[in-house]
């Protein structure tokens, strides 16, 4: 509830901005007019064929913050008692057979009549008609099955098809610029469209660990969200390249303390670029104890590699609580496909991490990696990513069997093979780690095949696709069967 008039109004000015700005991707046709208390939108010309369906409207005015409920409406140029109840009558008459209902009326300005004199006659009338097509009906005050709205504005009807829920909110634009670290994942999409929401314009930042085919899932997700529920504002986002600090890393830093020191390096680079760029705050989808980085220690540990005001909207909410936001918003089938990749480094994380061992182990790692990455970011508007974007690019072949001419490439970090190496009798198996592979590869004999190999074909997969992109043909993904039964298919 707004209570400050000048705040109001603001607040309606940016919202009849944002829905102009959506639905006018839908049709010229539309117009959204302003009044002191609400927001109407309207087909400007009755006269012109529809290049539309209502339930395009609909949808776009779900999706927009700062709508908290919106209804549809029949527009009628009358106030006379009886075109109203004929009119009401031809909108409900189906919808309240063998149905409790109650009538609620409303009027604006003068009449010569009140609007409970005219709630009983509608439902007087309906009754009648009912009773005329011997059809039951009960007219109920008190949580009735259908309730029948109407309006009178002036000489004007205004009869209630639906209601319906919006996000909520505030309009973005509301609030301040802020940065969100995405990763394409459930918790990365749910706690950015938690901000836009609130009425925060909302960039992305992306650290790109795994190569290409991670960086297209990312940006397909950056665009969903951006043209779903940022009206008003194009975003832009910027993609950090991160496999050389990955690289950094697993060769020279304890595996207690990998997934800290890699979310401390995430968090210096957002800071700086917090800095450069006048963002208020970082956004980050943790989740109390929901792995070993986001325990209160580790985020305190964490934290304090930056400056700036760090955001977690979802730090209180369960695995389940999330995944359900992502069925409701649209993001669900995108984090499907989407593994989590920091996990894919750590062995044993610390939980309960102090910060003078972390700094202790820090020292080994070189702070030269992280202005190389700011310095080779790539910032692009999220609205041109349409137009590189390949919907479809999962087109790599699986393998359950390999055949005499495949070589198998073990593409898991040094520790893992050295733990439980992989071996298939008959078969060569060659070990590249999957921060090498993409270099690596070029240097192979390319008149074989190759099949790459990980426990849960995360690595695997990406690579797999990047190698593709960059015209090798010799490649596929070796899926055994035994696996399929443990993991389930990515």
């Amino acid at each position: 509830m707004i209570k400050s008039k000048p705040v109001r109004k603001r607040t309606l000015v940016m919202l009849q901005n944002n829905i102009h700005l959506r639905i006018k991707k839908i049709s010229e046709n539309l117009k959204v007019n302003l009044f002191y208390d609400k927001l109407e939108v309207n087909i400007i010309d009755f006269s012109l064929e529809r290049d539309f369906e209502i339930s395009e409207i609909k949808r776009a005015l779900s999706r927009i913050p700062g709508i908290e409920t919106f209804i549809e409406v029949e527009f009628h140029e009358t106030n006379d008692f009886d075109t109203i109840v004929t009119k009401v009558s031809e909108t409900y008459i189906d919808q309240i057979k063998d149905k409790t209902f109650c009538v609620r009326a409303r009027r604006s300005w003068n009449h010569e009549f009140t609007s409970t004199e005219l709630e009983r006659y509608v439902w007087a009338w309906l009754l009648i008609k009912l009773n005329e097509m011997w059809i039951n009906g009960r007219v109920q005050m008190k949580k009735p099955e259908i309730t029948v709205a109407l309006e009178v504005r002036g000489a004007n009807l205004y009869v209630v098809k639906s209601t319906q829920q919006g996000v909520g909110g505030y309009p973005v634009g509301m609030q301040d610029k802020i940065i969100s670290l995405i990763s394409g994942w459930f918790d990365s999409g749910v706690s950015t469209y938690s901000m836009m929401k609130r009425g925060c314009r909302v960039d992305f930042l992306f650290f790109n660990l795994w190569g290409s085919a991670h960086e297209l899932w990312v940006k397909q997700v950056a665009y969903y969200l951006n043209n779903q529920f940022s009206s008003g504002y194009n975003a832009r986002i910027m993609t950090v390249p991160f496999e050389a600090v990955v690289k950094e890393l697993v060769t020279n830093i304890d595996h207690k303390y990998r997934a800290i020191i890699l979310k401390r390096c995430m968090l210096k680079v957002a800071d700086q670029l917090a800095q450069a760029h006048d963002y208020y705050a970082i956004v980050k989808g943790d989740s109390l104890g929901q792995v070993s980085s986001q325990t209160l220690k580790n985020m305190f540990v964490i934290d304090k590699a930056s400056d700036t005001l760090v955001l977690r909207p979802l730090i209180a909410h369960n695995k389940q609580e999330i995944v359900d936001i992502t069925k409701q918003i649209g993001t669900y089938d995108f984090a499907c496909n989407m593994p989590e990749y920091c996990g894919v480094i750590s062995d044993r994380p610390a939980t309960g991490a102090r910060l003078d061992k972390v700094l202790k182990e820090e020292e080994k790692f070189d702070e030269e990696l992280l202005s190389h990455a700011i310095e080779n970011k790539k910032v692009e508007k999220v609205s041109d990513i349409i137009n590189q974007v390949q919907w479809e690019s999962d087109d790599i072949e699986y393998k359950n069997f390999p055949t005499d001419d495949d070589v198998i490439i073990d593409v898991r970090e040094p520790d893992t093979v050295k733990k439980s190496p992989f071996e298939i009798k008959g078969r060569e198996v060659i070990t590249i780690p999957f921060y090498d592979v993409n270099n690596e590869f070029k240097n192979l004999d390319q008149s074989k095949n190759y099949i790459l190999y990980c426990d849960k074909w995360v690595m695997s997969k990406l690579h797999g696709l990047y190698l593709i992109e960059k015209g090798f043909k010799n490649v596929a993904v070796y899926r055994p069967l035994e696996a399929d039964k443990v993991c389930g298919t990515i």
